[in-house]
């Protein structure tokens, strides 16, 4: 499903091609006029294109981290419900703290009480059993708390997603209103088609009244001749 960020982002992309196309053409246009209101607004668009170039990279990388973080936390969450469905009861959670306290126990009688090497190896197998068992309890734990903090981090890609399209849809209107200054400044494109056509309808007003006056002239001719 695509959502109104890659939309927005698609749509731009598209946008910066098609005056990528017609730059080479547009820098023809601006040197042959020799306008440097068109020189400078062309500038500052380049400036803005720039600009927009690393909003985009930085988009894309983000989106990019929020996939592999989305992929994360779904191995991650699969193998939560099986580390829950092998202790259903819970028991093994329980035995987190006994388990601990056991080691710690272990771990100073080893380093504070005279033991022979028989006593000492017999200890280290002990602290190793809990280890692992303690291992095993904590996983489920640990899992968890992971899983958190991949939320944490897929809600800031998705923060910065979405700032990040408010800012380039502020630059594309600010880029907007510059093209339209520039063609302005050259005579040429949609604000010249745009003036045209603000003129016809006043240019058929005119005609019409024209068409008027004529006929109420003719009237008033054939009525003087009778």
């Amino acid at each position: 499903m695509v959502n109104d960020g890659e939309r927005s982002l698609g749509s731009r992309q598209q946008y910066s091609g098609r005056e990528g196309a017609n730059a080479q053409s547009l820098n023809a246009l601006i040197k042959e006029s020799n306008n440097p209101q068109a020189a400078q607004l062309k500038k500052d668009i380049d400036d803005l294109r720039k600009e927009r170039s690393k909003l985009i990279t930085r988009i894309k990388e983000n989106r990019r981290r929020l996939g592999y973080k989305e992929a994360e936390s779904i191995a991650i969450e699969r193998l939560l419900t099986m580390r829950k469905n092998e202790d259903k009861d819970g028991a093994k959670r329980r035995r987190i703290g006994y388990l601990k306290r056991m080691k710690a126990k272990l771990e100073f009688r080893i380093s504070t009480e005279a033991s022979s090497l028989v006593q000492e190896k017999e200890i280290i197998r002990k602290i190793n059993e809990i280890n692992g068992e303690l291992g095993e309890a904590l996983a489920a734990a640990r899992l968890e708390r992971k899983t958190e903090f991949i939320k944490k981090d897929m809600e800031l890609y998705k923060n910065n997603i979405m700032e990040i399209n408010l800012k380039l849809q502020e630059l594309d209107t600010r880029l907007d209103a510059m093209y339209v200054g520039l063609r302005k400044a050259l005579g040429i494109g949609s604000w010249q088609n745009k003036q045209q056509q603000q003129q016809r309808p006043k240019k058929s007003q005119q005609a019409h009244v024209q068409e008027i006056n004529l006929e109420d002239i003719a009237v008033i001719k054939k009525k003087d001749a009778k």
